[in-house]
């Protein structure tokens, strides 16, 4: 198991959820990770974030499988932190090699209820919190000269409009012009920038989205079956890794700009 033999993986929003699916899955194929977290709540989304317990809990999880984790506390919004962020990780592994952008919230509100407070933490959380973890990491990659991976995670609503998410969805739809921007200019440096476009995964977000929109979980899960071809209901986060994985490896090594859709067919209606 070692298609990530001798590489280090910087992951953003690593302390639960997807974050941590993508800190397992890298670290049991060789890698090395940096775990990135807030650990703290925001004034919105209207849920609780991950926790520093999350993310020692996400760090147990990579030890176990024999690999080093560096845990970092900071705020994908906050250009310091990040650029710390990357220094503390330059300094413990000597490199990075893998960059996931993952950090983001989801809530839900008609595009007139939305306030400019809930707006602009959702696009500096979700969009400016990838151009900064970008800004901090190429110029690594770039004086390294050894290529590099960078996996960014948009969504299905990153691809079509959702009734009730429209800050998620313009946030979701900037990751894609980020991206394909980055893969044109990176592309000569063989660093490859690609997006993963997951329908809704089985997440903590889950219960918070349905918490803000007053539903049960329960309804919000039966309302997005129905915009599902395939049988099935949320997508594990395991889903989700498993593709950045395969994005991360060599076997993908001439992939670059691309959208990849983990969507259980959500997008052929």
């Amino acid at each position: 198991m070692s298609k990530l033999k001798d590489k280090v993986a910087f992951i953003t929003g690593a302390g639960r959820g997807q974050g941590r699916a993508h800190a397992v899955a890298m670290a049991s194929e060789g890698a090395d990770i940096v775990a990135l977290d807030i650990c703290r709540d925001l004034p919105y989304p209207r849920y609780s974030l991950a926790t520093t317990d999350d993310l020692q809990e996400t760090a147990r999880q990579v030890r176990e499988l024999g690999r080093n984790v560096l845990k970092v506390a900071a705020d994908v919004r906050d250009a310091q932190d990040m650029e710390e962020a990357v220094n503390q990780a330059v300094e413990t592994f000597g490199h990075i090699d893998i960059l996931v952008c993952n950090a983001g919230i989801a809530d839900m509100a008609l595009t007139w209820d939305i306030t400019e407070e809930w707006w602009d933490i959702m696009l500096d959380v979700n969009l400016k919190g990838y151009w900064l973890a970008a800004k901090y990491v190429v110029p690594q990659m770039l004086a390294q000269n050894t290529g590099g991976r960078i996996i960014m995670t948009s969504s299905v609503a990153g691809l079509r409009g959702e009734p009730g998410m429209a800050h998620y969805c313009a946030s979701k739809w900037g990751v894609i012009g980020l991206a394909k921007t980055l893969a044109n200019e990176l592309a000569k440096y063989n660093i490859t920038v690609n997006t993963l476009h997951p329908t809704a995964v089985d997440t903590d977000i889950i219960t918070g989205m349905a918490k803000a929109a007053a539903m049960s979980k329960e309804e919000l899960v039966d309302f997005i079956f129905l915009g599902h071809m395939m049988p099935v209901k949320l997508i594990d986060a395991d889903d989700v890794a498993k593709a950045a994985l395969w994005l991360a490896s060599d076997e993908a090594r001439f992939v670059t700009g691309q959208t990849m859709n983990i969507d259980a067919g959500r997008m052929l209606k």
